[in-house]
């Protein structure tokens, strides 16, 4: 008989799970692929699993480890385990991708041929070395920017191709990239730095070229779980397939229908042939959905059917009443923005609090006109996912400061404020000290010690001075981060600094202000503190921003609306050329698709969809379809009659007027015609629609198998003769 304890442990991790979920919970050994649709309860299933393999199965908890993709997802993973398992929860390892290859990083930087305290930089700072490098390389190619070059050099990273697999694989772009590629990756070692890019791939780089460090690993976690699975690039994918290498006791939780990060390197092959890595494991479908109501999934369901990359599952939920989805035409995007916000604040009136209200959009130009609006109306509102706090300026100077007193190496951050507050070092005053640095093989921070003794520097006492000022804030007590912000303060006069700028410095100062908070309440929950941990700590930090209130409407792209809920969600711009979005026409549409099976997921209680016969499109008005997702919908979803405001005829005529619609070049095709197009060369058309968003063309490009699709309103073709 079991232990009468034993039994109370399994009901309360066991009880309250649907079927589906208990399976997933009580599998403990082999592979686990859990499709966890929308609403289904996967951070639950995740935490009752752990907890059930720790309490039940007596599984050390430091053998457990699992990594998800945000902040926010991770504290919410640690929380529940904490209520599922109490203090033992605090052995699981729970981190994000990032966070765990700088765990695995700064226990091996030796092998890296880094030192202890090496810097992370983050994209400014990569963006600010790269145009360093192509300057000092004399590249003068008329596409490379340093953005440009940064992200095909991240690219190749989350591919894990080093710079001689670039020029390899890559294309003629890539081969321009790789001497910049390869010395930047250089002036990383030399500066003691890693990027973002290199917390993945160096940890994989890491156990390829260090086995035994890899079977530590693999037997240090006997248990490895990956949360939003289909959001993982080549880089996360090999990181995880290594370290449940020995054991494949691998658990990933995902949902193909929200792969929606493509174009930062997620790649939905790895959750749609996980059966074919791991021909042995279980695979399971979450589809019981806790959050929406029956016609917002209907709603979901019957639109995603349509895409062919997916696995089949379909939505379902115990709640089958809720309101129907109420679908508007408006005649412009502002009478959109005006009727949304009118609709918002009817809801407030009728106990739906603003924080409870989104209005999602696909880009973040879209936003304009609703924050007008809501400006208009004196309504509050929240810019989701806009500036981060740890990215305004007064807060990365500060971060520069404290970066060069753990790491001198650190060029990148000592040239940002090696004039912040002004010094009277300029360009060239700068360059020369850089020209010495080089010349004798040292560091910008060394170099400032000899700033007298150098020709061409005026401010050469205010360098020297600087110089020793970091000796000095070197010297402090490390464990003590918030003293030392202190006496870089006040050392500095950066207070008087920002109360004399031209900006307003009162929110910058209480900014500054909150920094300290920060510093004081890390040195207070940690154990060991010091600025080294604190400053990689915060360089981890997500785009997820912006405090909540009650009242505040909450506004918000679709990419950032992912593993969000509201009660009412405003799902707007749902035409052609929008959602989907006109980039994606040809060979995206199954992404954008997924981004409006985000959106509509998001809703619990409420959704409204709407779009606008005119929208504003670089400075004048152009006609608009429907988006073909709408016809994709169940119409039975939808009350049973629309509110669909009549084409005022004055309105019309002056946006007809002002439209500067470009006629498409052919718009009468026919099969087996020839045509050119601009990117793809000479074809044959092989396939013709016509859709509600206008004539479709399937297109056999000359060397190419596949059959291209392309709505030819928006894709100019020229027709051959013969």
């Amino acid at each position: 008989m079991k232990n009468e304890l034993l039994e109370k442990i399994e009901q309360e991790l066991l009880g309250k799970l649907n079927e589906v979920q208990r399976q997933a919970v009580l599998h403990d050994q082999g592979p686990l692929l859990i499709l966890a649709g929308a609403g289904s309860g996967k951070t639950r299933v995740i935490t009752h699993r752990i907890a059930y393999l720790c309490r039940i199965k007596n599984v050390a908890p430091y053998r457990i480890a699992a990594v998800t993709f945000t902040n926010k997802a991770a504290e919410e993973m640690k929380n529940r385990l904490h209520g599922l398992m109490g203090p033992m929860a605090e052995s699981v390892l729970v981190r994000t991708f990032h966070s765990l290859g700088l765990y695995i990083l700064r226990k091996h930087a030796a092998q890296l041929g880094l030192k202890s305290g090496f810097s992370i930089y983050d994209s400014n700072d990569q963006e600010a070395l790269i145009k360093k490098i192509i300057k000092d390389l004399n590249i003068a190619s008329a596409w490379m920017t340093p953005k440009s070059a940064a992200e095909r050099i991240n690219t190749a990273r989350d591919l894990m191709r080093s710079p001689d697999l670039m020029a390899e694989k890559g294309d003629r772009y890539d081969e321009e990239v790789v001497p910049v590629y390869e010395e930047y990756m250089r002036r990383l070692r030399a500066n003691n730095a890693l990027d973002f890019g290199d917390l993945i791939y160096q940890t994989v780089r890491l156990f390829q070229n260090h086995p035994e460090i890899l079977a530590d690993y693999q037997n240090l976690w006997r248990y490895f779980m990956i949360d939003e699975y289909q959001d993982t690039n080549h880089a996360q994918y090999m990181l995880g397939n290594l370290i449940a290498g020995s054991h494949g006791n691998l658990a990933v939780v995902g949902d193909d229908d929200q792969s929606i990060y493509s174009w930062r390197g997620a790649d939905i092959r790895n959750i749609l042939s996980f059966e074919k890595d791991y021909p042995k494991c279980l695979v399971l479908k979450l589809e019981e959905n806790y959050r929406s109501t029956a016609p917002i999934l209907k709603a979901a369901s019957s639109m995603i059917t349509n895409n062919e990359s997916r696995r089949d599952k379909t939505l379902f939920t115990r709640k089958l009443e809720g309101e129907k989805i109420e679908y508007t035409i408006y005649e412009s995007d502002q009478e959109e923005a005006a009727g949304v916000v009118s609709k918002i604040r009817s809801l407030k009136n009728k106990g739906i609090p603003y924080n409870e209200q989104a209005v999602f959009y696909r880009t973040n130009a879209q936003s304009r006109v609703f924050e007008e609006m809501l400006r208009r109306e004196g309504m509050a509102y929240l810019l989701v996912g806009g500036f981060r706090f740890y990215d305004r300026k007064e807060i990365k100077d500060l971060i520069a400061y404290l970066s060069v007193v753990v790491n001198p190496d650190d060029s990148i951050s000592l040239n940002r404020i090696i004039n912040v507050p002004s010094r009277g070092l300029g360009e060239a005053g700068l360059a020369r000290l850089e020209a010495h640095a080089l010349a004798n093989s040292t560091t910008l921070h060394d170099a400032m010690a000899d700033a007298e003794n150098l020709s061409g520097i005026r401010a050469a006492t205010a360098i020297r001075r600087l110089h020793g000022l970091f000796e000095k804030w070197r010297g402090m007590d490390q464990s003590k981060p918030s003293a030392i912000l202190e006496s870089i303060l006040e050392d500095t006069g950066y207070m008087q600094f920002l109360e004399k700028d031209e900006n307003p410095g009162e929110s910058r100062i209480e900014n500054i202000q909150e920094f300290s908070n920060s510093i004081q309440d890390y040195e207070e929950t940690e154990t060991s503190p010091s600025l080294a941990a604190y400053l990689q700590q915060i360089s981890l930090y997500s785009a997820e921003s912006g405090t909540e209130s009650s009242e505040s409407v909450n506004l918000i792209t679709l990419h950032n609306a992912k593993g969000l809920e509201y009660r009412a969600v405003f799902f707007t711009g749902l035409e052609e050329g929008t959602l989907p979005h006109v980039f994606s026409l040809e060979d995206g549409i199954e992404e954008e698709r997924r981004l409006a099976y985000v959106g509509i997921t998001r809703a619990r209680e409420l959704l409204f969809i709407s779009g606008s016969r005119f929208r504003r499109i670089q400075g004048s008005y152009q006609p608009r379809l429907p988006s073909r997702f709408l016809s994709e919908i169940d119409p039975a979803v939808f009350t049973q009659s629309p509110a669909r405001r009549q084409t005022s005829a004055p309105f019309a005529a002056r946006a007809m007027d002002r439209a500067q619609v470009r006629p498409p070049e052919v718009n009468d095709l026919r099969v087996d015609e020839r045509i050119r197009h601009k990117s793809y060369g000479p074809g044959t058309v092989v396939e013709v629609e016509s859709t509600v968003a206008g004539l479709k063309a399937g297109i056999q490009f000359d060397g190419e198998e596949k059959t291209r699709y392309f709505l030819t309103k928006y894709t100019p073709l020229e027709r051959l003769e013969g």
